[in-house]
């Protein structure tokens, strides 16, 4: 197993999204703070990756159609569950 290194840092957040993250804790959804954060902001990358993706994708081949989208959404929560179920807590 290889380790990496975390490293440590000091943020300033919105009350708002702080309750958010606590709260994502609390009910067992996260085991600590820093990995709520963690896993938040991993979460926006993996957006505005996905983002890019179908702008990219229209350009190329036109508008997706509701019913992809609606596909898309499907098949992410999809994978999104699977990999949270199977992904051990760091």
């Amino acid at each position: 197993m290889m380790l990496r290194m975390k490293e440590r840092v000091t943020i300033s957040v919105e009350p708002e999204a702080l309750a958010a993250a606590r709260a994502e804790v609390e009910s067992g959804g996260a085991p600590n703070l820093s990995v709520a954060v963690e896993r938040a902001l991993l979460a926006r990358r993996r957006s505005e990756a996905l983002r890019e993706a179908l702008e990219l994708w229209e350009a190329e081949y036109g508008p997706i159609t509701e019913e992809e989208k609606e596909w898309g959404r499907t098949e992410l929560e999809r994978a999104f569950k699977q990999i949270s179920s199977s992904t051990p807590e760091r």
